[in-house]
């Protein structure tokens, strides 16, 4: 994408987030953020097909936005289970404030994975990226299982935590709930002990 391609790409998005902000998703309409993005109905659509996929596009931005504030805070915290805590509760807490948003942004994510990366060096997933390979550089975590492999685990885990919370319509505190997955995956699923 060339620099004036990036320019208006960022300038609809601007648009749309400041829309979803004040009205909401399901009001946004998508002649709305063409109007507030100053451009044709055309190029919007070049850009976003449908409007999950700006509501998408504008989660990275809030994603990033998460990730450096993150960035900031995660190299104090002492091991990779804090550090890893702590990089996906940020991105819950955004999820716990903008529910709908968030049920939108998910539900796309789901239908668009296999035609996607799964973890692009932006956002939160490059921070628990980043968390995982000093884990394993500082000998906390196993080197038999593959690396994408356990990248793969958090986001489909994650994914699923973020999705039974909106089917329960919020109830609970998401981030809480995502330290028992961290232990599953770092830890492994205790049993009893054979005899």
């Amino acid at each position: 994408m060339n620099l004036k391609n990036e320019e208006l790409h960022g300038k609809i998005v601007e648009a749309a987030g400041e829309l979803f902000k004040q009205q909401g998703f399901e009001k946004t309409t998508m002649e709305q953020v063409a109007a507030e993005a100053m451009t044709s109905h055309e190029t919007l659509y070049n850009y976003f097909p449908v409007k999950e996929a700006l509501a998408e596009a504008y989660f990275r931005v809030i994603s990033k936005n998460i990730a450096r504030a993150t960035l900031e805070s995660v190299p104090t915290l002492p091991d990779t289970r804090s550090r890893l805590i702590a990089a996906i509760s940020s991105i819950y807490e955004w999820s716990e404030l903008n529910p709908d948003l968030a049920r939108v942004v998910i539900i796309y994510r789901l239908k668009i994975r296999g035609a996607c990366k799964l973890f692009e060096e932006i956002g939160t997933q490059s921070i628990i990226a980043d968390i995982l390979h000093r884990g394993r550089d500082a000998g906390e975590l196993r080197n038999d299982i593959p690396f994408e492999m356990i990248l793969a685990y958090i986001d489909y885990l994650g994914s699923a935590i973020l999705l039974d919370w909106l089917r329960n319509n919020g109830q609970g505190n998401l981030r809480k709930q995502i330290v028992p997955v961290v232990d599953m995956i770092l830890f492994g699923i205790p049993g009893k002990p054979e005899t």
